[in-house]
Formats: structure tokens, C-alpha cells, sequence
């Protein structure tokens, strides 16, 4: 056990440097978290006092609707990323004007669609522009399809 003094410091000596310490803070809490939550509140519960009933009941039955919530969520996202794909394929041979990071706007035939770590991604001709970045979609006009492609 460390011992303390009492005297007070010399009016000219700095004060001892406290000790610092760095903390992260969680924003939000996970599955796992809530059952290591749950598992020490009833390994630690005093034996003559348990846990209620109801408050046990109840618990569980936050959790499995956080499980449920959590579910869902994941389903919803899956089905949005399916409706952008279908949704950007639909561009494919159509006239589509984009606005680029600098507010330039380009028009140009979709060639195809591409899935990168970065989102969506229009191909017309050798560039890439952002499916969030479509100002305009448009039927092909005929002068702007290529010779070798019937009106």
C-alpha cells in the first residue's frame, strides 16, 4: 500500500505529473456486449436476493427484439443495395448526364455497371462516374448511338 505524505510541497516545487490515461468510447452497444451484461449481472446477483422474474423476462425480451431489429436491418440493407443495382442496370444504353466533384456535368451512353469498394459505379466509355452523381437519365437519341447500332 503506498504511503502518502502529509507535509505540504515546497512553494517552489512543481506538482507531481498525473498520471494520464486514454479511454475509448463505444458509441453503441453490441449483441455481445449485452449478453456479457447479462452474464455478470447474474453471476454477480447476491444468492438470498435473485433476480425477478419479470425483470428477467423482460430482459430477454429487449434483447430478442434488438436481436430481431438488428436482423431486419441487415435484410432492409440488402434489399436497397439490390433496388440501386437494378436500378443502375436500368441506365445501361441510356443517355445519363452526371455532375462530377468540381459540378462539371458530362453526358454520355452507360456502358456498364460496376460494384466497387467505393458504391455503384456508371462506365461510360473509360470513365467511372458515382450512380449518387446522376442529374438526368435519358432514352439513347439517335444521333448519339454508335454507327455500328440500328436507331
Amino acid at each position: 500500500m503506498p504511503i502518502i505524505s502529509t507535509t505540504p510541497a515546497p512553494a517552489g516545487a512543481a506538482p507531481a505529473a498525473a498520471p494520464t490515461a486514454t479511454r475509448t468510447t463505444k458509441q453503441s452497444m453490441t449483441q455481445q456486449d449485452f449478453l456479457k451484461l447479462l452474464t455478470m449481472q447474474l453471476k454477480n446477483q447476491d444468492p438470498m436476493k435473485p433476480m425477478d422474474d419479470n425483470s428477467f423476462v423482460t430482459t430477454m425480451a429487449q434483447f430478442t427484439g434488438l436481436e430481431q431489429s438488428s436482423q431486419m436491418i441487415t435484410s432492409l440493407k440488402g434489399m436497397g443495395d439490390a433496388n440501386k443495382m437494378m436500378a443502375a442496370s436500368s441506365m445501361i444504353g441510356r443517355e445519363v448526364t452526371v455532375r462530377d466533384y468540381t459540378g462539371a456535368e458530362t453526358t454520355g451512353i452507360v456502358d456498364a455497371v460496376e460494384n466497387s469498394s467505393t458504391g455503384l459505379q456508371l462506365r461510360m466509355g473509360a470513365s467511372l462516374f458515382s450512380l449518387d452523381s446522376v442529374t438526368r437519365v435519358a432514352p439513347t437519341s439517335a444521333k448519339a448511338l454508335p454507327a455500328n447500332v440500328p436507331a
